[in-house]
């Protein structure tokens, strides 16, 4: 477990991440050292990095990520902001999840499903179909040229009959609700396979830390995506910070972080 901080290193951190000169005292600054935080020299390490953004107002946050931060009021989410926003986000002719992180992870396992089924420790496509995504990635990790090959050869056809195989499992249906075959093949069609390939082979660098931290919502009008992050009162966490600012680069289309207020 890691070790707390301080008040006085909490606010060092905050100095660092703002840009401002640290007035910590050196044994303070030792620590933040000796925890992996930052360097002799006060830089923030990435961990360091992600640490200082979490304890910042959600405003803050947004701009430290280059990320848009929009308001929206009115909507009845009544302790279910997501599937609201889903459903306001559809009315202006949008499809797609919004299971954080469910639509990727099901795209990458529909792409390359004959390989994952190959690869299977038990021999079962079956087993290839239910278990997570992560969890393949990570097995079958020695393999991770042959998956991307796959997914970048992907086509909608493919796509599109793998994932009507997979989600015809209760449990599946049931962890990724509310996803449709056109919706999820509209999203394919709109990231591309070559651009899906290029966020799975940044998933399998570390595919437990980067199977959670998506934006909520994964969808796309058929000319652009949108990945959307949904906040009422709260503000971004650190496994969001984390792969927020590892993917950042590789989710075209429209990012941004969408705050209901009521």
């Amino acid at each position: 477990m890691a070790r707390a901080l301080t008040n006085e290193m909490k606010r060092c951190l905050r100095d660092i991440v703002r840009g401002e000169s640290p007035s910590a005292k050196v044994g303070t600054r030792s620590a933040l050292v000796a925890r992996g935080l930052t360097t002799e020299q006060d830089i923030l390490t990435e961990e360091g990095w992600a640490v200082s953004v979490g304890m910042l107002p959600l405003e803050e946050q947004c701009g430290l990520l280059n990320i848009p931060l929009e308001k929206i009021s009115g909507l009845d989410f009544r302790g279910s902001p997501e599937p609201a926003a889903w459903r306001h986000f559809a009315s202006l002719g949008y499809v797609g999840g919004y299971c954080e992180g469910g639509v990727v992870l099901l795209l990458i396992r529909s792409a390359a499903l004959d390989v994952l089924a190959d690869l299977n420790t038990f021999g079962s496509r079956a087993d290839a179909c239910t278990r997570f995504t992560e969890a393949q990635l990570t097995i079958h990790s020695a393999h991770g040229a042959q998956i991307i090959d796959a997914i970048c050869s992907a086509n909608a056809t493919q796509v599109a009959k793998h994932f009507e195989e997979i989600y015809a499992s209760p449990m599946i249906s049931e962890w990724y609700p509310d996803l449709s075959t056109s919706a999820v093949v509209q999203v394919f069609e709109s990231v591309g396979p070559e651009r899906l390939a290029a966020i799975a082979a940044a998933i399998m660098e570390a595919p437990y830390t980067y199977r959670a931290g998506w934006p909520d919502l994964t969808m796309t009008n058929g000319l652009k995506m949108l990945w959307a992050e949904i906040k009422t009162t709260d503000k971004l966490q650190h496994s969001q910070i984390t792969t927020l600012r590892r993917m950042r680069g590789l989710l075209t289309g429209d990012i941004r972080v969408v705050q209901l207020t009521q």
